[in-house]
């Protein structure tokens, strides 16, 4: 969850509403809020989905909407400002977009709000960064044009922010909190991304840490620039909008900024609305409602769309919006879920007892293990444990940054469901049959494992052996160092001359790391 919090004192100025009305109103547009008397501050608690909400402007932009309340067009003025990208950027973070925001005026607690927002941004719709970073530069302390490039590590040399010496890129890898957090992204690569201005300062290492000569805003700084820099056009874009329309929100104009990329040039932000024809009859078999087109286009307008002959008209901050169904989503909203009535389906569906079981399950229970059933999805994160975070499918459009990608194994939900149980008694022996998802192949696997004090490597490979005789495969074991498992007890199992599967001693590291203070074996195969 993403938690806003703001003034209340300073929202109203925004939107004129009691605190017991504006908490109300934010509940019912799915911003669940409560009112914090001891320190007059409104408490909201936000799901990944609406990153144009992690700020104050926002979720007032939001109830302005949903009273009838006419909202800004968004627009970039021209400029001369430019923005040079090297072609060498695209060996490791390829895109970047940019804007000049001019007019702010900023107080202790909107630079606050703006770091916080930067860091919501990042931690959600940049996946920690790894889809993107962005910065944000006083724009009286660099000249035009500026340049998007590459350097050598050892050519990198500014003062970082937070730090008042001048220090090498390494160095700012190894002891810089930032560079501590997201220097991983840069490792492998032998020169590292920056932006650069025409008088030749380094403004920032991307994506790790502006300069503080170039980079620090404070209550003095009226004019800003604005980079977001990172792997997916798309997502930089999106990110850019928020932070445009926040600040325009704010007070500020906003301006245009030429991105060369040598082959294309293109003006950056386009704040210009996304257009999306919407069939009323769809919008009605989705709900169950019989509404008019002219209640459609009420209800759309109370949450920031325009509408007019079929076509619904996507604000540019909208980076949810990605087909009907999320429109559809608003339209209910607006409708209000209280005013949903229940019914009994139309349709009669018999119910049936589950008889159909694989095979393996009957062996597995056979042998005393219970059943798991876990998701499907996961994250980079927790597949780095294990070593199985390369090459999988991401989410496009993730609820959480909890559930990113897709499995590619069951060895870390079998780890996770002994993590869960591990306050239960002993032995503990549970079997689990999903699907992963390994590149572009789909497949079917069973995993089991066993965690107790003290296990025998004969009575782990007994269980193994004894589902071997029961489905008719023969299997040999052969050592093969793994992430996950002990060095000694690291094995591929092999059926027919082909690797079927994995089997080993959890190492003692991966156990501390989870709390798991028993021996565990895993196994897992293809079935």
């Amino acid at each position: 969850m993403v938690v806003v919090e703001f003034a209340y004192g300073e929202m109203k100025k925004l939107v004129n509403l009691p605190k017991e009305k504006m908490v109300a109103l934010l509940s019912e547009l799915g911003a669940p809020s409560e009112y914090e008397p001891e320190v007059d501050k409104i408490i909201t608690e936000l799901t990944p989905n609406r990153p144009d909400w992690y700020s104050m402007e926002g979720l007032a932009r939001a109830l302005k909407a949903y009273l009838g309340k006419e909202l800004p067009e968004y627009k970039a003025k021209k400029s001369d400002y430019r923005v040079i990208v090297d072609p060498s950027v695209s060996e490791v973070r390829p895109y970047t977009v940019c804007a000049v925001v001019k007019g702010l005026e900023f107080s202790d607690e909107r630079v606050r709000d703006a770091v916080l927002l930067q860091e919501k941004l990042l931690a959600t719709l940049g996946r920690r960064v790894k889809k993107f970073g962005l910065g944000l530069y006083p724009l009286h302390a660099i000249r035009f044009p500026v340049r998007y490039t590459t350097m050598k590590p050892s050519e990198i040399r500014y003062v970082p922010l937070g730090h008042d010496k001048e220090m090498g890129a390494d160095e700012i890898l190894e002891n810089h909190k930032k560079g501590q957090q997201y220097g991983h992204l840069l490792k492998g690569h032998k020169r590292y991304p920056v932006f650069t201005d025409a008088a030749g300062k380094i403004m920032a290492l991307i994506p790790i840490v502006n300069s503080a000569e170039t980079g620090k805003v404070d209550v003095d700084t009226k004019d800003i620039f604005i980079e977001v820099s990172g792997m997916e056009m798309q997502s930089c874009k999106a990110a850019l909008n928020i932070l445009v329309c926040t600040f325009a929100d704010m007070g500020g104009q906003v301006y245009e900024v030429e991105m060369d990329y040598g082959k294309e040039r293109f003006r950056s932000p386009d704040l210009s609305p996304k257009s999306m024809a919407l069939d009323i009859k769809k919008v009605n078999g989705i709900l169950g409602l019989s509404l008019g087109e002219k209640e459609v286009a009420g209800y759309l307008g109370r949450m920031g769309y325009g509408y007019s002959r079929g076509k619904v008209s996507i604000a540019p901050y909208r980076a949810d919006v990605l087909g009907i169904v999320d429109i559809v989503e608003d339209v209910a909203i607006a409708y209000g879920y209280n005013n949903f009535k229940p019914t009994i389906p139309d349709f009669f569906s018999p119910g049936k007892t589950i008889t159909e079981y694989d095979e393996a399950d009957r062996i597995m229970r056979g042998m005393g293990f219970l059943e798991a059933k876990t998701f499907i999805l996961t994250n980079k994160e927790r597949l780095e444990q294990i070593g199985a975070e390369k090459g999988v499918v991401e989410i496009s459009n993730p609820g959480t940054a909890d559930y990113t990608v897709v499995r590619p194994t069951l060895v870390l939900d079998m780890l996770e469901t002994f993590q869960i149980n591990k306050m239960k008694g002993l032995p503990q022996r549970f079997y689990e049959i999903g699907i992963v998802r390994d590149g572009k192949k789909s497949s079917k696997r069973l995993v089991f494992g066993i965690m107790d004090k003290k296990i025998e490597f004969a009575h782990a490979r007994g269980v193994l052996q004894a589902l071997a005789f029961e489905k008719g495969f023969e299997f040999t074991l052969e050592k093969k160092p793994q992430k996950a498992f002990d060095p000694e007890v690291s094995c591929m199992v092999v059926s027919g001359g082909k690797e079927i599967g994995v089997f080993g001693k959890i190492s003692g590291s991966l156990l501390d790391k989870l709390g798991l203070g028993f021996e565990v074996y895993i196994c897992e195969l293809a079935l």
